[in-house]
């Protein structure tokens, strides 16, 4: 009688085969591609999170053959990772959602493999892979959306010391850029003095103040700030007085602080009302509790 053939390991040399022949030409078609060069101090732009991973051939290569598939998620990134202050080495919005998409993909084809040869099934795999395979680019969109609150966040507990710094100044004669100068270096490392220096190198670069603080108001989301901003810019254009604009925000800001915070204390005085009740309860139990038990003891319940 012919003795069984063993299906699983020739499925797995098969397998493995596929693969290595599928990377192959992966390889060889990205090879085909002209490799963008970074370095530090080097020619071209510096690297970024692509040139960190490696995956600067197969990014370049999305871009080149499905920008226009892209260009939509591109400009929504682009606005995020401007609002989050440029993280992963400045990577742009283009080079981010092709870098998604190359991590999709790997993650598929790799995940896939190893699901379908574990479980020996080519649908369960298929399955697995599309499933798991879109969790690095779910992941990265995530945390541009968390770098971009975390930075408003920021941005909003920093901007009133800076906006009473800058009137204090104002009032000592100082100049618009003087006054942004001495913010930047009394406040070294914060996310406010970050924007700040950008702005003073805005200027420094040829760029008028105006345009300068338009740039700024773009790369910001809190309210209270872009309020402020514009306020300021409009004042420029029509050559109000810089002081008494600034005084008056400061005011109003210093007002809403207050208000928020009488706020936040009234809720916290309406949640600690139950726990507090809970403590003196439990401890009400915690001192009677020998004298019940004696009594129980007693017969007299």
């Amino acid at each position: 009688m012919m003795s069984e053939i063993p299906l699983a390991p020739i499925a797995i040399t098969f397998a493995g085969i596929t693969a290595a022949l599928f990377v192959w030409w992966i390889g060889d078609m990205l090879g085909s591609i002209q490799v963008v060069r970074r370095s530090a101090g080097g020619d071209g732009p510096p690297p970024n999170i692509v040139d960190s991973i490696g995956m600067r051939t197969p990014v370049e290569f999305v871009l080149t053959h499905f920008e226009p598939l892209l260009a939509d998620y591109g400009a929504q990134l682009e606005q995020k990772l401007i609002y989050g202050g440029r993280p992963f080495g400045g990577v742009t919005g283009r080079e981010y959602i092709a870098l998604l998409v190359v991590l999709s993909l790997f993650g598929f084809i790799v995940l896939g493999l190893l699901f379908g040869i574990a479980s020996g099934s080519v649908i369960g795999g298929l399955v697995a892979g599309l499933i798991l395979g879109l969790i690095p680019a779910i992941y990265f969109w995530v945390v541009a959306d968390d770098k971009a609150q975390d930075r408003k966040e920021r941005i909003s507990r920093e901007f009133p010391y800076f906006l009473d710094l800058v009137v204090m100044t104002q009032q000592a004669q100082a100049t618009l850029p003087e006054s942004l100068r001495l913010y930047a270096e009394a406040a070294p490392g914060t996310v406010m003095s970050e924007e700040i220096e950008q702005t003073l190198k805005d200027v420094a670069l040829g760029t008028g103040m105006i345009e300068a603080l338009q740039r700024l108001e773009r790369r910001m989301t809190a309210e209270e700030v872009i309020r402020v901003i514009r306020a300021v810019i409009q004042g420029e254009v029509e050559g109000s007085n810089r002081v008494e604009l600034l005084r008056e925000h400061a005011r109003d800001l210093r007002f809403r602080r207050w208000e928020k915070a009488d706020r936040a204390s009234e809720k916290l005085k309406a949640k600690i009302v139950m726990p507090a009740m809970m403590i003196v309860v439990s401890i009400l139990l915690l001192v009677l509790a020998p004298a019940i038990v004696e009594m129980m003891s007693s017969g007299m319940f």
